[in-house]
């Protein structure tokens, strides 16, 4: 390896994808930026991905390969951020790939922006059509804090890239003291206000350096959006992140996580009114209304159709949950 060049860390958990490994292995090892540490691990993959990725070490000097019990996504990246080395990192899933590129262009945007974060922008490669869409793109510029969790919560923002774990090259120093919440989804939206507060300054570049493969059968992430414990998940993540903002005084994000909060626990409570439906609406309600109260005493305001809802959220919920049934009513016809 060159010494003189910083070496970059590339963490790749493996499990059931013995089909598309060796094209992310490829785009990996083929990257103009040599001076990688690749770490692949098998996390407990029933299929040949354990001995592909041994097979994958013997080839190149570069490649480190692990074997675990399998623990799931997180607890895959965790093993990857506990044995690597680099003084730059990468996530990459191994049912995707990445062009040859995506590492030299990341690395020079940290390098010229003076920043420790930086987000490329991905394609999407349809698994049964084949189709490759390159994604809408974010305003390519460095930001600070406020301006990234400004963004973050804009209507106008193309969310996947900001959140997502692959697509970014972090500093070592991000991870020093944080790693992924092992046994939960959405394990991604829980760890980026941890990412972004330690990152400081962020670069998005307008590259799209990232190939994304969705409508892939057995994918963790195949269905997970219609699980009504998977809503409850994330509206705690939401919640928690909506506090650490107030108590870290970033009143941009507060002011877009408390008004998404507002309308996913209204939403929340007329849509399903079950016993934690109904708990996480009385817990929001009442704390949204006092950070309205702190954001209002520095200058902020909630947004217009959250401060109606905050004035009258039953009568809200009531009126959405008419809606609700009326349009079931009307589909049964």
């Amino acid at each position: 390896m060159n010494n003189e060049l910083p070496l970059v860390s590339i963490i790749v958990p493996v499990y059931k994808v013995e089909k598309y490994l060796n094209q992310c292995v490829e785009s990996i090892i083929n990257q103009t930026y040599q001076n990688l540490e690749i770490i692949l691990i098998d996390d407990g993959s029933p299929d040949n991905c354990g001995q592909l990725i041994d097979d994958w070490a013997k080839r190149d000097e570069r490649i480190v390969a692990l074997h675990q019990k399998n623990g799931g996504l997180s607890a895959a990246r965790n093993t990857g951020l506990d044995n690597c080395h680099g003084e730059w990192l990468a996530f990459v899933d191994s049912d995707d790939y990445v062009a040859k590129d995506y590492i030299e262009k990341m690395l020079k945007a940290a390098m010229r922006d003076h920043t420790n974060l930086v987000i490329s922008h991905y394609y999407e490669v349809d698994e049964i059509s084949g189709e490759q869409i390159n994604i809408k793109h974010n305003p390519a510029k460095v930001y600070n804090i406020d301006e990234f969790w400004k963004l973050y919560y804009s209507p106008e923002k193309n969310f996947v890239p900001l959140v997502v774990a692959w697509d970014k090259l972090y500093a070592r120093e991000i991870f020093e003291e944080r790693r992924y919440a092992v046994g939960l989804v959405h394990e991604d939206e829980e760890i980026i206000f941890d990412i972004v507060k330690n990152a400081r300054r962020i670069s998005i570049i307008s590259n799209s350096l990232y190939y994304y493969r969705v409508n892939r059968s057995g994918s963790i992430m195949a269905g997970i959006h219609a699980s009504d414990k998977m809503n409850q998940v994330i509206l705690e993540i939401k919640k928690t992140r909506t506090l650490k903002l107030m108590h870290d005084e970033i009143w941009i994000g507060a002011i877009g996580a408390t008004d998404d909060l507002i309308i996913d626990a209204i939403n929340s409570k007329a849509l399903f009114n079950d016993a934690k439906a109904r708990e996480f609406y009385s817990e929001v309600i009442p704390m949204a209304k006092k950070n309205q109260r702190i954001l209002s005493k520095h200058g902020y305001k909630l947004g217009e159709k959250q401060r109606v809802y905050l004035a009258i959220p039953g009568l809200i919920c009531f009126l959405k949950r008419v809606k609700n049934n009326f349009k079931k009513i009307y589909i049964a016809r």
